[in-house]
This record gives structure tokens, C-alpha cells and sequence, in this order.
């Protein structure tokens, strides 16, 4: 019974948060400020993505100036990106970044 648990889990876990995912990186991207958002506009963002962007609220919690200043650094320094967003939104909301080499 035990050994049936664990692989039914084994199976199952990896599908309970897959609203969330790491779409293809960003090669050419840009970044704007509007109403306490920070948009990154690009045409490489997924399809359900309303007007090719997804934000970063600017909503004053530690994450998402640490993630406004990461995008800040990296679009100085012309990197590359990759994201997490949620698959099941129009309105995208980046919940983490990573950047990606040259």
C-alpha cells in the first residue's frame, strides 16, 4: 500500500502547481514603467500574453524591487531572459527571473 503512495505522489506532484512555467528566454525585450507596473514588452512572449508584455508589480515588497532591479541590471547589460509566468492569465505577471548569457 505504501509503495502505491508514493508512486501515485511521485506522478501526481509534479502536475499540482503547473500553472507556472518557464517559457523560451528573451532575446530582444524592453522594459517600461506604467501605473506602479514595470512592463517587459517583447514578441517572443507566449500567445496568451496580452499585448506581447508581462509585469512586475511595483507594489513595494522586498521580491519585486529585488526582481525590478534585476531586470534594470540586466537590461544594462543586454542579457538575455528567461521568466516564469502563469499559463493560465492574459495578464501576465512575471514571478521570476533569470539571465541568460550571450
Amino acid at each position: 500500500m505504501k509503495v502505491k503512495l508514493c508512486f501515485v505522489l511521485l506522478i501526481v506532484t509534479p502536475f499540482v502547481n503547473a500553472e507556472r512555467y518557464w517559457p523560451a528566454e528573451l532575446i530582444s525585450w524592453q522594459l517600461s514603467l506604467n501605473n506602479n507596473k514595470a512592463y517587459i514588452t517583447s514578441k517572443q512572449f507566449p500567445k496568451h500574453c496580452t499585448y506581447s508584455r508581462a509585469q512586475i508589480n511595483m507594489d513595494g515588497t522586498e521580491f519585486n524591487k529585488a526582481m525590478f532591479a534585476y531586470v534594470l541590471s540586466a537590461k544594462a547589460r543586454d542579457k538575455k531572459l528567461r521568466y516564469v509566468i502563469d499559463r493560465n492569465h492574459s495578464t501576465c505577471v512575471i514571478s521570476g527571473l533569470q539571465e541568460v548569457s550571450r
